[in-house]
């Protein structure tokens, strides 16, 4: 079995499936290769497919009539996007673009609506998978209609900590470039970079190029009103 097939089968919208039932959706989908900074899908394209990240990542995004980038959501491998888009009147929500080499995994809107009526499991999961895209983006409004950069910023390096409660001195690795932590922070990497700032002055945090190093983890989690999960 194949590093791809493996990690296609542990997709969430695939592996509650019955054997025969997720065999036959993997082999109806197909792998596209990306280089980085390819589009996949262009927002207002036809939804066409739903799509899994099996390597690299893919940044979904929406464009201000200004030119401003919005990131919706960084997707990772192991994860599927795109599937809401298909059942509905318009196009794709957002455009689809490679931060870096990339491989998805395709499966088109003929092929899934075939599947799902043989196999009523596979509805159950899409609703699920639809169900979770829909917390995620209302999580990610509230973030960015209620929250001050430096709060956003604070949520950011909390859910990258992992855990309720970080220690002072522990390090946290940003996991991507600071001008995507910024798109994530719903922000620009000036504004970042002030953010970044302003934190260290305040001691709370101590920055790296791409790591940060928490000085003070009770005003940070305090700044983001951090529950944990």
């Amino acid at each position: 079995m194949s590093d791809t097939s493996e990690m296609l089968r542990r997709l969430p919208l695939l592996h509650l499936l019955a054997d025969d039932d997720r065999e036959r959706v993997l082999a109806a989908g197909h792998i596209h290769s990306l280089a980085k900074g390819e589009i996949l899908f262009h927002e207002g394209d036809p939804a066409e497919s739903l799509c899994a990240v099996v390597s690299g990542r893919i940044k979904l995004v929406r464009y201000s009539p200004k030119g401003r980038e919005l990131l919706l959501h960084l997707v990772s491998p192991g994860a599927s996007f795109a599937e809401a888009a298909l059942f509905g009147s318009g196009g794709y929500p957002a455009t689809a673009e490679a931060v870096e080499s990339s491989v998805v995994w395709c499966l088109s809107r003929s092929h899934l609506v075939t599947l799902i009526r043989s196999s009523p499991e596979l509805g159950l999961a899409m609703i699920g998978s639809v169900s979770a895209w829909t917390r995620t983006l209302a999580g990610k409004l509230e973030m960015l209609t209620q929250r001050r950069v430096e709060e956003r910023l604070a949520l950011f390096l909390m859910g990258r900590a992992g855990r309720r409660e970080v220690a002072p001195g522990e390090v946290i690795e940003l996991g991507q470039p600071k001008h995507l932590v910024a798109a994530e922070c719903g922000t620009g990497p000036e504004v970042l970079s002030r953010t970044f700032k302003h934190l260290e002055e305040d001691g709370i945090i101590e920055t790296g190029s791409t790591t940060v190093k928490v000085l003070d983890p009770k005003r940070l989690a305090d700044l983001a009103e951090w529950l944990g999960s």
